[in-house]
């Protein structure tokens, strides 16, 4: 039965992708990426100290287009990825957003040091970024089978599948995910009745007790939702990538996560002695893998 691999939010981890998809499994799948491919933070905070990664959007962008090209894998657009787009089409409002997203850091990384908004929108749409534009702006809102539907943020439940707009396929939260409007006990109901697989909104910050995703249903015969962004570069020590496999059904056949350049099964704990790097050494001096 052929597997599919739902890769959740990168954000620049380039090097935690690469983790990932040496995987045997994830390799040789069908991956659907979910979105938010740029960006991100540098820092991850420990209770006692702080390490610095590196962000590397256009890395995570040239592994992207390889395998969508070579392997006919997928990548949905997400939120952040749209507003690369918006500033490219000199979008005032998509660029304002960007930069206090923190794109003008992403801006500065790519060699651009124009702030105004045509000068970086012609950055954007000449060599050597313009094919990273042009990436970008061909990537679909969904992607969905008989049982599965992917989407960046989620779904309106007011709306129809095929009339979601795309504000709300991008960057929904709370309605999606809550029964009643800002009430935080009751998962919604599937109104859509296929299992749904997205991004956006990292599992940390709802509060519930994850290992990397979150299955929602709103009782034992609802069908399930995940939320998979684990928080890849968002500055908490125990932020990575998440990988979730289905197989043709929708049941769970592997999940996995790359945090800090280890792999790790996606079910268990992490300790901040298990990321850090300072702290990924026996007092022997050997180096501590787990996964």
């Amino acid at each position: 039965m052929t597997k599919i691999t739902f890769i959740g939010d990168i954000h620049s981890a380039a090097d935690d992708l690469q983790v990932l998809l040496a995987d045997p499994m994830i390799c040789q799948n069908k991956i659907v990426f979910i979105g938010d491919y740029i960006d991100g933070k540098a820092k991850r905070h420990f209770s006692d100290h702080t390490e610095t990664n590196v962000l590397d959007s256009l890395g995570v962008l040239d592994i992207l287009m390889d395998r969508v090209a070579r392997c006919g894998d997928v990548a949905l657009l997400g939120n952040h990825d749209e507003l690369w787009v918006e500033t490219a089409k000199q979008d005032g409002d998509g660029y304002a957003e960007w930069r206090e997203k923190a794109g003008h850091q992403l801006a500065d990384k790519l060699g651009i040091t124009a702030t105004k908004l045509v000068a970086v929108a012609a950055a954007l749409n000449a060599k050597p970024l313009r094919r990273y534009t042009q990436f970008l702006e061909s990537l679909p809102l969904t992607w969905s089978n008989d049982r599965i539907v992917a989407v960046h943020a989620g779904l309106n439940w007011q709306r129809p599948f095929r009339r979601q707009r795309k504000c709300d396929l991008l960057d929904i939260r709370g309605d999606y995910y809550f029964e009643g409007r800002g009430k935080h006990e009751q998962w919604h109901h599937n109104d859509l009745g296929k299992i749904i697989v997205t991004g956006h909104t990292p599992v940390q910050r709802l509060g519930v007790h994850s290992h990397g995703y979150i299955k929602m249903q709103s009782n034992a015969h609802d069908v399930p939702r995940y939320l998979i962004n684990d928080g890849s570069r968002s500055k908490r020590f125990d932020s990575g990538i998440f990988a979730l496999t289905l197989n043709g059904s929708g049941k769970i056949v592997q999940t996995k996560k790359a945090i800090n350049g280890v792999l790790y099964d996606g079910e268990q704990r992490v300790t901040e002695a298990m990321v850090s790097r300072a702290l990924r050494f026996t007092g022997h001096g050997k180096r501590l893998v787990h996964n």
